[in-house]
């Protein structure tokens, strides 16, 4: 156990002294472009023997670009590829920070977790020849943690990769990533890119000439996709438009029409013309009649209620069961006070 913790000392270690040796070659080149602009006229006059610092890549002193470290890789399948990616290209855009493989494995090491920092910890502890080989500790990566046959697995996610209601450039993305893995020409993915499109954008596409490549068919379904999209939106903001005016519309006030009601000729009348037509004097509410109107029924023998002759309030037809209550109450009432509301003719 001691051996493991001591390389595991000597490796952090050698990571530390990269690192400030890398800031002393960054020092260094700062110094030499301050120096050569401060003085233009002095690097003309340098003999040609003389070499003038260059940015080749063939230069001890390149700066470097600043890149920030992808997620750590935690086992999963599906993202080992991706993964795989970046760690390539960081080692590509800083060929000096990550020079030997034991560097380049260090990298990868400490972007493990999960799982994968699992696998890896065996290989520090005893030392694995695999922390000197970069290639051999990425093919090992990869069989552990990747694909088993990937050529089978990317013809089945073909025949099963559909748009569905994504844009057709994130669809072309991920049936590019998939299309890297066969050995198809254009042509043939050419068909089953166009067999996975919405039916929108395959209708859209008959305006277009056939195409030619991949690249030409993924570039007109793109368009098609961008032109219905566009579409829709100016559908919705018309039919939202719509809705706006209907809904001011339907927010204006209501105002109710003024109840009228007819006076007691009109309603003679009216029953006069029609006596099996119930009036609705209860679904208007009459106000109480005046004197006058009541003096004027009085005299003509009509009936406080409805206004027609030949019955008193108490047994009048318009009030119907439901003043069966009032009916009782009348028969309560002293016969002066009801031979002083009715008289008969």
């Amino acid at each position: 156990m001691s051996g493991s913790v001591d390389n595991l000392n000597q490796i952090m270690a050698a990571l530390q002294q990269l690192q400030v040796e890398n800031e002393i070659l960054r020092e260094s080149l700062r110094e030499l472009q301050s120096g050569s602009s401060r003085n233009p006229p002095a690097a003309e006059s340098q003999t040609p023997s003389t070499p003038t610092p260059t940015m080749s890549s063939s230069h001890p002193y390149v700066l470097e670009p600043t890149i920030s470290l992808p997620d750590k890789f935690n086992g999963t399948r599906a993202h080992l590829r991706g993964f795989i990616n970046q760690i390539r290209l960081i080692i590509r855009l800083q060929p000096q920070r990550y020079a030997s493989d034991f560097s380049r494995v260090g990298l990868v090491g400490t972007l493990l977790s999960g799982p994968a920092q699992a696998w890896f910890a065996p290989l520090i502890e005893t030392s694995s020849p695999l922390l000197e080989d970069f290639t051999a500790f990425m093919e090992e990566l990869e069989a552990t943690f990747g694909e088993t046959d990937r050529r089978r697995t990317a013809l089945i996610k073909l025949y099963s990769v559909q748009q569905g209601s994504r844009p057709a450039s994130i669809y072309a993305s991920e049936f590019r990533q998939i299309a890297c893995d066969v050995s198809w020409d254009d042509q043939a993915l050419c068909d089953h890119f166009r067999r996975g499109l919405r039916n929108d954008v395959k209708t859209l596409l008959l305006n277009f000439p056939e195409p030619t490549s991949l690249s030409q068919v993924i570039s007109q379904a793109v368009q098609c996709d961008n032109r219905l999209f566009e579409l829709r939106q100016e559908e919705r903001g018309t039919r939202g438009s719509q809705v706006s005016s209907r809904n001011a519309t339907s927010t204006r006030p209501y105002l109710s029409p003024t109840p009228t009601f007819p006076s007691a000729s009109e309603t003679h009348t009216t029953m006069e013309v029609d006596s099996h037509t119930p009036m609705e004097i209860d679904h208007a509410r009459f106000q109480p009649l005046t004197e006058a109107q009541r003096q004027h029924r009085r005299d003509n023998g009509l009936c406080l209620y409805c206004g027609n002759p030949g019955h008193v309030i108490r047994h009048c037809p318009v009030r119907g069961p439901r003043h069966q209550f009032h009916r009782a109450r009348l028969a309560e009432v002293p016969r002066q006070q009801e031979n002083d509301q009715v008289r008969l003719q």
